[in-house]
This record gives C-alpha cells, structure tokens and sequence, in this order.
C-alpha cells in the first residue's frame, strides 16, 4: 500500500464519525425550522386570530342600518381572546400554538379556505334566436260550387288559368238487379260467432247410426228382390203354408229395412249433418190402436179366411201385418201414456231414439237372435241324440216323450229367453249414458221389444197358413212379452249404469233381468200344463173354444191368464215409473197465460 491510499483511508474512516457527530448536534435545530415553515401553512381548520371583541365592527350576519347581534341571539359560542401574536425578532425565536375550531353547521365567522380545485368553465352562450315574425293573413277560402268542384283562384301576382268547372257528377246509388233488393252498407252479415264443438260421444252414435240405416235400407232393397224372385220362379215343390211363411217373412224384413231404414236415414242425416233437435215422441189414445185391432179380427171372421191364402195371397199379408201390428201399437201407446205424467211434463223420449230402438230391434236383434238360437240348438239337440225335432210349426202337436219334452223345455224356456232378452235392448245399452230417466229407458226398451215382435210375429202368424187368424189371436199378447219383456231389461241396465237413481241399485238390476227371462220362460213353457193329468191336460190339449166362425184351442185359456198377469204387473211398473217423474215447475209466463184463460169468477 502506498501513502496516498493509507491517507485516504485514514481520513474516511476518522471522517465518518466526526460527520455523524455534527449531524446529531444540528437535528434539533433542524427540527425547529421544519416546524415553523409547517406553522407557515395553514390548513383549511385554522381559522386564524380571532377579532378584537372590544373592536367596533359590523356583525357578519346583519346588513347595513340593522340592529346587531347580540350574543345571546348567536348560534355559536364566542371563543375565547388570544394573546397577540408578537413578530420574530431575530434570535429570539418564538411558538406560537395554533387555534382550531370544531365544525358547525351554521354560518361561519370566517370564510373557508377556496377549494384546491379550480371552478368549471361556464356554458358557452346560446346562439341568439331570430324574432318571430307575425303571422301573415290566410288566404280566403274560395267559393263552393254546386257541381262539387273548387274553383282554381290563381297564386300570388299570377292569374288564374281559365279552367271550367269540374263537370264531375256522382253516380246515383245502387238500385237492384233484376228485382233483387240492393245491399247496403255496412257489410248486411253480422260476424258469425264460433262454432260449438260437437259431443264426441253424441257424433259417434250419428256416425254409427247413420251407417247402419244405410245397411238396413240396403237390406230393405234386398228382400225386394226376394219377394220378386218368389213370385216369378215357381216353385212346385214347396206347399203352400212354406211359400205363404217365406213370403210374410221377406215383406216383414222388407218393410222394416225400407220404412225403418229410411226414418232412420231421415234421423242420422238431421242428428250428424244438421244438428237439429229431435221432436218429441208422441202417439194417439191407446184404445184407437185396440178397437183397430177388434175390428180387424171381426171382418176376418166374418170373411172366408180359410180360403183367404189361397184366393189371394196380397190381402192376407195385409192382414196378417195389421194383426202384428196393431197390438203391438196398442202396448205401446199405453206405456207411453201411463208414463206422460203429469200432462205439463215433456214425453219419455224422442222421435229419432225412438226410431232407432225400433229398428235395431227389428233387424240387428232378430238376426243376432237367430245365429245364436240356431248354433245353440243345434248343440243341444246334438247333446240330446234326437234326429226328428222341429219346433217352426205351431201345427205340431205337443210331445209326449220324455226326453223330447226335455229337450223341447231347455230350447224354448231356456236358450230362447236368455238370448233373445239379451240382444233386444242392443240400442238402449249404446244410449243408456245419455238417458234423462227410468222412464226413458224403460220405454226404449220397449220399443225395442216391439220391433223385435213385429217380425217374429209376421213369420209365426204366416205359418198357420189357413189357420193364421187363429195364431194371430193366440199372439195378440206377444207385444206385451216382448216389449215388457225388453223394458224390463233396459230399466236394469239404467239402474246399473245410474247408482244415484234408486237404492240398492244392483239388486233392482239384477230382479228385472230375472223377471223379463222368467216371464218368456213361462210364456215358452205353457205346454207343460198340456201335459197334466185328466181333465185338464187332455182338455188343454184337445179342446176346442168356438169364437163365431172362429175356433180357437182350450190351450188360450194358459195365454190369456198369463196376458193378464203380465199386463197387471205392467201397470204396477209403469205406475211406479210414473210417480219418480218430477213435475216441471210453474213459470211466470204459464201462470199469466193460465190465469188469462181462467174465467173473471174464478179469478177473483
């Protein structure tokens, strides 16, 4: 190391504690100066020295020429004086403490400091608006003329163009064409609100009811051809009680598939396309329909009837059609008149449901019936191992052996009225949803029967051939068994299908199924008493009743006791039928048209 270095280092290392030494002495006096420049700045809480109160000065919060404030009026305590603050002489120095000042919410004696913030720019000035000017005077309207034109007046200093008047003339209104009312406006047709929808459940029902009365005209048409064909092929070999049974059994089947099929087209097309309403289902006093019935059975006794079928054929189907269908009428109208009650209240049903019980009954029933009938007997005749049976002709006599007579009971008083009673009232089970009461279904029921009558009626009275007068009486009360018979179970239906209507609802269901079966088995089974010992089998079977031309078996003393067992309990149910309807309650227009037409004494 050579000198100059060891002097440097010499000086800085006995330097530096001599410098830090004089920098600790002058602190203090540094500290000094700093406070004094600090006390030099005044924030915006020192409010400086406060005014000589024994100065004479105006207060701050009054105007010129006003009384001052006196010290009990201000808002702010005064402060206390403080001492005069004395200039720095040099060397001497001198601490002044400062004066701070709470925040108020009133007027302060002293002005604040201005903002550090400088103020914003004023808006710039809107550019000055012209003076409106008055409104110049509008040019007068010109004159209107008679053709409806205005005339061209001209503009400013140029003159008008000598344009003549609009020679416009409106067309006169409209007058019609060809005799036809003209239309005006506004649009004649009001807006058509919409449409409702339709019953799904009621539009089906037209639906299938309009398909089936085509089928059935169809059908109609068909046993036309039939009858046509019967009466130009010859047939040699058929007697003249088949060709008389054939013959009654296809104008049957026609008249109901033409005249029925045709009401029930008429029906479906006014239910599913017009959605009209139905009238109401009405028919004469019964007793017409009966005294009809008497004085046909009088001329036919009175005329040779025997010789009748073979004479002419034509005036026999009349007759036997008549002989079918005014009892049944009769049965028909009674019912409804038992159950029309009181008179004020509406009928039972309608003509359109009407109409379709019929039909139903006279086509779809009968044919039901037989294809069951047929495969039935045939199994039991089959089970039975008899090869000679016929129950068709009613001219048969009555069995004596056992085994037939069994037979003969399980087909007739068994299969027959189970079956048949069950497809009968096809039509009321498909409405029995919408039927309003008991006495609705129990008259399409037997409406239903009656149709179902009208047929097998025709076929039965046309296979006693010469004797048909005779099988018409003995089935004067098939309309009765029949339509009763069918009532009875379509009220069961209703009384299943409406548990609200009755108590024990099921139990009633039940007792009119088993009476309608009951009652065509014992109608079926009256030969039985044909079989009792003597005298009263013998004579039943063999003996003979003389009506004036007429000659009728002893075996309708059996029917006619049953006629009028069946026709006392009809009135017994058509009476308690009667009594559930609701008489309709008395309106004010009916009141007043009933007291107008009330004499001026029995008004009073």
């Amino acid at each position: 190391m050579n000198f100059d270095t060891a002097v440097v280092f010499s000086l800085y290392y006995t330097g530096k504690p001599l410098l830090s030494s004089v920098r600790i002495f002058l602190r203090p006096l540094t500290n000094v100066a700093i406070i004094k420049k600090r006390l030099e700045i005044v924030g915006y809480e020192y409010m400086g020295p406060l005014p000589d109160p024994d100065a004479e000065q105006d207060h701050p919060l009054t105007e010129k020429g006003a009384a001052p404030v006196s010290d009990n009026e201000a808002t702010q305590p005064r402060r206390a004086p403080s001492p005069p603050v004395v200039p720095d002489t040099p060397g001497t120095e001198q601490y002044q403490e400062p004066t701070y000042r709470e925040h108020a919410w009133g007027q302060r004696a002293v002005p604040p400091m201005a903002p550090y913030y400088q103020p914003a720019s004023p808006p710039p000035a809107l550019p000055q608006q012209p003076p409106m000017q008055p409104p110049k005077a509008a040019y007068p309207a010109p004159p209107y003329q008679r053709n409806g034109a205005y005339p061209y007046g001209g503009y400013g200093n140029y003159p008008a163009a000598p344009y003549p008047p609009n020679p416009y003339v409106p067309y006169p209104p409209y007058q019609g064409y060809y005799g036809y009312p003209p239309y005006g406006y506004p649009y004649p047709y009001p807006v058509q609100p919409p449409a409702p929808k339709r019953d799904g459940y009621q539009l089906g029902v037209s639906i299938a009811a309009f398909v089936s009365a085509i089928l059935v005209f169809l059908a109609g048409l068909v046993c036309v051809l039939f009858l046509l064909l019967i009466s130009v092929v010859p047939t040699p070999s058929t007697g003249q009680d088949q060709l008389l049974s054939a013959t009654a059994t296809f104008a049957a089947f026609a008249l109901a598939g033409i005249v029925g099929g045709g009401f029930s087209v008429y029906h479906s097309v006014r239910a599913l396309f017009l959605n009209r309403p139905s009238a109401q289902f009405k028919l004469p006093w019964f007793w017409i329909f009966l005294a009809l019935y008497v004085g046909l059975l009088l001329i036919a006794s009175l005329l040779n009837y025997k010789d009748l079928p073979t004479s002419n054929v034509l005036a026999t189907l009349f007759l036997i059609a008549l002989a079918g269908l005014l009892p049944a009428l009769t049965v028909l109208a009674l019912a409804l008149r038992r159950l029309h009650y009181p008179r004020e209240a509406k009928w039972p049903t309608s003509w359109r449901r009407f109409t379709l019980a019929v039909v139903s009954g006279a086509t779809i029933a009968v044919v039901l019936a037989s294809i069951f009938e047929l495969i039935l007997t045939a199994i039991a005749v089959q089970q039975s191992g008899i090869t000679r049976f016929s129950i068709d002709n009613p001219n048969l006599p009555t069995p004596h052996d056992p085994k037939t007579i069994a037979l003969l009971l399980v087909i007739v008083s068994l299969i027959a009225p189970v079956v048949e009673e069950a497809v009968k009232p096809l039509a009321v089970i498909v409405l029995v949803g919408r039927l309003q009461s008991a006495a609705e279904a129990f008259m399409l029921g037997l409406a239903c029967g009656i149709g179902f009558d009208l047929i097998e009626t025709s076929g039965y009275i046309s296979l006693g051939n010469q004797d048909w007068i005779t099988v018409a009486i003995e089935r004067s009360s098939a309309g009765l068994l029949h339509g009763f018979g069918a009532g009875m179970v379509a009220l069961g239906w209703y009384f299943i299908t409406h548990p609200k209507s009755v108590q024990r609802n099921v139990l009633l269901a039940f007792g009119c199924w088993g009476y309608a079966i009951l009652q065509h088995a014992t109608w079926n089974g009256s030969f039985l008493f044909q079989l009792l010992p003597a005298p009263i089998g013998p004579y039943l079977d063999n003996g003979t009743i003389p009506l004036g031309n007429i000659t009728m078996p002893a075996s309708i003393i059996i029917y006619v006791i049953e006629t009028t067992l069946m026709l006392l309990f009809f009135l017994y149910v058509t009476g308690k039928l009667r009594s559930k309807q609701q008489p309709p309650k008395p309106s004010l227009e009916s009141g007043k048209q009933r007291l107008n037409e009330m004499p001026v004494a029995a008004q009073m």
